[in-house]
């Protein structure tokens, strides 16, 4: 079992290694040769560390630099590269930038290239989203509300706060709400723009972003996925039980990727 694991903005695989310490052990124990690549990102950004980055190392890399479809498919060819090289990956676990990186390289395959099989068999998405820009290249309409809603969010974000009131008061109806996903209308979507493949959505109650996890989440197949839901902020879970949810819902995707109906996909 290869497992490709990539990191958020302003991180390196050291540091994402680092916050999944905790749960390896117990994918280690439950998997059988399990082999997690731990990757850095193609762009070194700085010496500092930057806003997905809760330590202190020194090197910090992108894999995109701004939101735009454009930077966003230059990303895609160093992960096309690497699949090329270094695959098969059986799954990806994936924080932040590089959840946005996987999750937009999985419908740009899945429009332009139908007939490939899917890149990996599984993900787990920790704090991702799914850039608008990627969206409107795709052809998805993208309505004034929803802009709005991720405006909103990183403004939160850049002010050091947590999530909006309004945001906060939608955010169960939103996971289950197909015709307003926090202004995306789900149901307009062809199926070529819905992740097929089993996926874990992890996101913090207390992550001002989280409204761009949720829209991500809805763009994958609610049979086939599972959504956590934890304590902290826009992070890897640190709380233990929190820890061992994670842990069992990433066992659960292992399984359900290795289903026979699943593996025909």
């Amino acid at each position: 079992m290869k497992i490709l694991c990539l990191h958020g903005d302003g991180q390196n695989g050291e540091v994402f290694q680092s916050d999944l310490a905790l749960i390896l052990p117990k994918l280690q124990n439950s998997t059988v040769n399990l082999s997690l690549d731990f990757a850095d990102a193609p762009l070194l950004w700085s010496n500092v560390p930057a806003k997905d980055s809760p330590c202190h190392e020194l090197r910090s890399y992108k894999y995109y630099k701004e939101e735009g479809a454009k930077d966003i498919r230059e990303a895609h060819g160093w992960l096309a590269e690497k699949l090329e090289q270094e695959s098969p990956y059986d799954g990806v676990i994936a924080f932040a930038q590089g959840a946005a990186l996987v999750s937009s390289f999985l419908l740009y395959r899945q429009w332009y290239d139908h007939e490939l099989p899917p890149a990996f068999g599984f993900a787990i998405f920790i704090g991702g989203n799914i850039p608008l820009g990627v969206l409107k290249d795709l052809g998805v309409p993208v309505s004034n509300e929803t802009e709005g809603v991720v405006a909103e969010a990183e403004r939160q974000r850049d002010r050091g706060l947590g999530p909006s009131l309004t945001h906060a008061a939608k955010a169960r109806r939103a996971v289950f709400n197909s015709d307003d996903c926090f202004g995306l209308n789900l149901n307009k979507m062809p199926l070529e723009l819905k992740i097929r493949i089993p996926t874990v959505h992890v996101w913090g109650e207390r992550d001002p972003l989280f409204p761009t996890s949720t829209q991500l989440a809805g763009l994958c197949d609610p049979y086939i996925r599972k959504i956590q839901v934890h304590g902290g902020a826009h992070e890897v879970p640190r709380d233990g039980k929190e820890l061992t949810e994670l842990a069992e819902l990433v066992e659960w995707c292992i399984q359900r990727a290795t289903w026979p109906g699943q593996m025909q996909l």
